[in-house]
């Protein structure tokens, strides 16, 4: 369980035990009370709605507890760290929301369906022979700049061009899945972890046109700006070049927004 886990249930104990002294306080004020009066002010308790609230607001702080934790894993996930690598600056610099990385992870899982285990296990394979030789000396920028890494990159990068061939009404797909909260998180391809409704962070930032534009504009652009050694390399294994893979794509992102 993670540290934000700990703290809720922390919490929820302290409030239980806070809510229930309180109680036992109110009723041993004309005197104390013998082991049956403990035990009906203990029914009591259990029975009486301000359990239910702890209780609710309890499960509500784990569900975001652990839905927060699942993000984090996914963000140290050698494949998830690839595909979200080229937008580093504008998750910096607050042009997107770190909030709209669980919408963006669904997205690539439904893009790539299976096709994404296979890649993930290929980014692991990656990642374990950039550690192995000395873990130490290991940085995620020797991870980004392997030939392989970038082809797994560069393959899921192609499969997104090829689901925008209707380009906008794809656009407007995308933006509605990148505003939506949904009610689960997908953990594996057959579970979920429900959410909970009711919190302040259902509230999705906002992200229309302007954040569709700086998102692909970061994800694509690098592929006109490869090197020739990349440039080789993207050739030989997708036998086209990126103009011709990415020409629709490029040509409704250079123009205006609407």
């Amino acid at each position: 369980m993670s540290a934000n886990g700990r703290a809720a249930l922390r919490q929820m104990v302290e409030s239980l035990l806070f809510k229930y002294l309180r109680q036992v306080e109110d009723q041993s004020r004309g005197g104390p009370l013998d082991s049956r009066q403990l035990h009906q002010s203990a029914q009591a308790f259990l029975a009486s709605p301000q359990l239910g609230r702890i209780l609710a607001d309890a499960h509500r702080d784990l569900l975001d507890a652990a839905e927060k934790e699942l993000v984090r894993q996914k963000r140290g996930d050698p494949f998830y760290r690839l595909l979200t690598h080229p937008l580093t600056e504008p998750l910096n610099d607050g042009r997107l929301s770190r909030d709209m990385l669980v919408n963006y992870f669904s997205f690539l899982h439904l893009v790539l369906g299976d096709a994404r285990d296979v890649l993930a296990r290929r980014c692991a394979e990656l990642l374990a022979e950039h550690r192995d030789p000395d873990p130490l000396a290991f940085s995620w920028d020797s991870f980004y700049n392997d030939p392989d890494a970038k082809l797994v990159l560069w393959a899921v990068l192609i499969r997104i061009a090829e689901s925008f061939r209707r380009f906008d009404a794809r656009r407007e797909w995308f933006i509605g899945l990148m505003q939506n909260r949904p009610q689960a998180v997908s953990i594996a391809s057959n579970a979920f972890l429900p959410r909970h409704s009711g919190t302040a962070v259902d509230d999705p930032s906002s992200f229309g046109v302007t954040e569709f534009n700086v998102m692909f504009s970061c994800l694509f652009g690098g592929l006109r700006r490869l090197s020739p050694t990349d440039l080789a390399a993207f050739e030989k294994d997708f036998g086209t070049t990126p103009e011709r893979a990415f020409a629709h794509l490029f040509t409704a992102l250079d123009e205006p927004a609407p």
